[in-house]
């Protein structure tokens, strides 16, 4: 007698977290701004005053490589663990993620369709084709060599040095294992073609050159990120974005070491400081770079004019003002003004503010200073090596604390 075959008993769980769509667009929420490096701060508050609109008790904690949520519903309490991939700041996905989080907490969505409209953000294909990130590397590194006071020959190496590590960069984005030496291999090559130009021209500024060439890579906007999340009390995702950054300057400086050891071995190679380039190409630089970031950062192409304009503005206030009050207090004068302009933008426009902090802000960020640290203690030049790290961190905290006096002066109406 053969056994009769029974229907499998569906137990609905009425009232558990995992059963509400309010829930699971909380999730899918964190996870999604978790991938695109939205700090630590700036994500659980945007969780938490989306479940408060939902009416929903959430706490949320946030790292770069994980996200924990718990919902409590009723009497039942779940935790939520969402792993994430981080991945380079995607302006126009986190502008669409944060119209999507307005829309649900005014209401005007449901939970169940605001996570469909997630998922689809994240489906989303590259804004921007591999050639045209080749073409902001080019652009970036010889705008960056002019910053830095490099020449013609400076700009035109590194401008060679930001494609060929550009194509490495799409190549590693199609291996995981190349990708794990990207940073490593960038350098290493970096310095071999900063070597061979310094040979062809007959000298140039080879550590300019490298510096510039290699821009795109420097963790500046990582440490200060890292920073803000220091003083915003995020203690385990600042620390643990802090030294993600210190692992990346380790990476490059070691390749750098590697490509000098077989630059060394190329012959004609002349060490020779820069010999000046006229001074409109440095209005030109101003005004150019910030394009090259809007592909870097895959924004919108009806942003890129305030994007341009936040990064001019930038670069002039820094370069007026250091000469009035020093760096350090210049970076923390222009953060507080770029940060103020970007939560009016968010007001005026119902945009991130990160629109126009992140292009802003990224003209004084400290990464090629965290490099030169490593250098010097590279070169056994301990105290050196000690006072250009302090000189890091004291940078990355003026540009925090510009931002939040920025905070305090204009508070921001949206979470991101």
């Amino acid at each position: 007698m053969g056994l009769a075959r029974k229907r499998p008993i569906l137990i609905q769980r009425a009232g558990h977290p995992a059963d509400d769509p309010r829930a699971r667009f909380l999730i899918e929420m964190a996870r999604a701004l978790g991938t695109y490096n939205v700090a630590a701060h700036r994500l659980e508050e945007a969780i938490q005053q989306a479940a408060e609109a939902l009416r929903l008790r959430a706490q949320t904690f946030s790292t770069p490589t994980s996200v924990f949520i718990s919902i409590e519903i009723r009497d039942h309490r779940e935790t939520h663990l969402a792993r994430v991939d981080p991945q380079a700041p995607d302006l126009a996905k986190i502008v669409a993620l944060d119209e999507i989080l307005s829309h649900v907490i005014a209401k005007r969505i449901t939970p169940t369709r605001g996570t469909r409209l997630v998922k689809r953000v994240i489906r989303r294909r590259p804004r921007y084709t591999p050639g045209m990130h080749l073409a902001s590397h080019v652009l970036t590194a010889g705008c960056v060599a002019r910053f830095f006071g490099g020449g013609w020959h400076e700009m035109i190496a590194a401008s060679v040095i930001g494609l060929t590590v550009g194509s490495l960069a799409v190549i590693a984005s199609r291996h995981r294992h190349v990708a794990r030496l990207l940073e490593c291999i960038a350098g290493a090559v970096a310095a071999v073609l900063a070597a061979v130009f310094a040979s062809a021209f007959g000298g140039l500024s080879q550590e300019l050159t490298t510096i510039a060439g290699l821009i795109a890579f420097m963790p500046g906007m990582t440490i200060t990120t890292a920073m803000s999340e220091l003083a915003t009390r995020n203690l385990v995702s600042g620390t643990a974005r802090f030294v993600g950054a210190v692992v990346i300057v380790f990476s490059i400086g070691f390749g750098v070491a590697i490509g000098k050891a077989l630059g060394a071995h190329i012959p004609g190679v002349v060490e020779a400081s820069p010999i000046a380039a006229p001074a409109w190409s440095e209005l030109a630089a101003v005004g150019l770079a910030p394009l090259g970031f809007v592909v870097l950062f895959n924004a919108r192409c009806r942003d890129a004019g305030i994007m341009v304009a936040a990064g001019v503005l930038s670069y002039v206030l820094a370069k007026s003002a250091t000469a009035w009050v020093g760096t350090e207090f210049a970076v923390c004068l222009v953060a507080t003004v770029i940060g103020i302009a970007g939560n009016l933008y968010a007001r005026w426009r119902s945009r991130p503010a990160s629109v126009v902090i992140l292009p802003g802000t990224l003209m004084m960020v400290p990464g090629s200073l965290s490099y030169r640290s490593f250098e010097f203690f590279l070169a056994e030049d301990t105290l050196t090596g000690t006072q250009t790290a302090f000189r890091v961190l004291f940078t990355a905290l003026a540009l925090v604390a510009g931002l939040l006096f920025a905070n305090v002066a204009a508070e921001p109406k949206r979470p991101l």
